[in-house]
């Protein structure tokens, strides 16, 4: 898998320091030459000095039939016309873009920008999903920034040693509808449940549903008070 970055600040050089860790290749561009130099000492990728909105630089970092074109620039119209060049020009699987002003995340969505991520309402909404979770008892709530509209919420529980749950199968809960366990974290691995699985101490479920059903989950997980 292949992923070209243009922009190495913070967001491209961590985002590129995943990948990489991944075992994806990457290619950043950057404009900065100091930038590019500090990059290239600390990663194991191809680093380009140049404006990753001109075709040739784009075309440089290896971007035609890239499996994903990541705009990571603090401007919006450069972020832009790398996205719409990822489409036209390169043919590029997959494009993200990072959008600084939430008035322009519209046009890169009608433009086919396949993920849009707009920095203030990312953070906001992770603030308040954060103070929201501490009034519903949940210990997280997994924000669902990609769809505003979305009705569900992924949340994650952990088991106490006085939830009335242990013990039983997830086909003896009594989950509401729209609700489903879609992964259980035990001892460090990762279980994908089926009904005949059963419910230990210091599990950390991982549950999909339906924003009005939090509370009925609650009580399908007996917590004790």
């Amino acid at each position: 898998m292949y992923a070209v970055i243009v922009g190495g600040g913070k967001v491209g050089r961590n985002l590129a320091k995943e990948l990489l860790e991944d075992g994806m290749s990457v290619a950043i561009v950057e404009k900065d030459s100091g930038k590019c130099e500090n990059i290239a000492s600390k990663l194991n990728a191809l680093v380009i000095n140049g404006d990753g909105a001109d075709y040739s630089v784009l075309e440089s970092a290896g971007s035609r039939g890239a499996d994903y074109l990541i705009a990571a620039t603090g401007t919006d119209e450069v972020n832009f016309v790398v996205c719409l060049l990822a489409k036209v020009s390169f043919s590029a699987k997959t494009t993200l873009a990072r959008v600084n002003d939430i008035r322009n995340e519209g046009i890169f969505k009608k433009s086919g920008v396949d993920f849009v991520f707009t920095t203030p309402y990312i953070i906001s909404k992770m603030m308040h999903e954060i103070i929201r979770c501490q009034d519903c008892g949940f210990p997280f709530i997994i924000p669902t920034f990609l769809d505003r509209k979305s009705k569900f919420e992924i949340v994650r529980f952990i088991i106490k040693e006085d939830s009335l749950s242990i013990g039983k199968k997830i086909s003896e809960l009594k989950f509401p509808k729209d609700s489903l366990i879609i992964s259980i974290v035990r001892n460090g691995e990762v279980i994908i449940p089926s009904g005949k699985s059963t419910i230990n101490k210091d599990d950390t479920l991982y549950i999909i549903t339906r924003r009005d059903n939090l509370e009925h989950v609650k009580d399908a997980l007996s917590v004790g008070e």
